[in-house]
């Protein structure tokens, strides 16, 4: 999807317009629903584009077997 609201062109300027926004292992993470879920995605700040890799709930991120998927870059 093409990012139209956000002209962010860094991880730093993101974190400035969505405070619950974390970088891990290359994948820019969104904390959303009150922290309960996390929106994963995989964005391109040079095309603005951003691509949503899985939106999990707080319990599924916290899975070691979804942590090592992240960690090997498998979304």
């Amino acid at each position: 999807m093409k990012m139209k609201v956000c002209n962010a062109r860094t991880l730093i300027e993101m974190k400035k317009i969505f405070n619950s926004v974390d970088p891990v292992y290359g994948y820019t993470i969104f904390n959303i629903g009150g922290n309960n879920y996390r929106l994963i995605t995989a964005i391109h700040y040079n095309t603005q584009l951003c691509y949503i890799r899985a939106i999990w709930t707080h319990a599924e991120y916290s899975k070691p077997y979804n942590q090592i998927k992240l960690k090997r870059g498998e979304l």
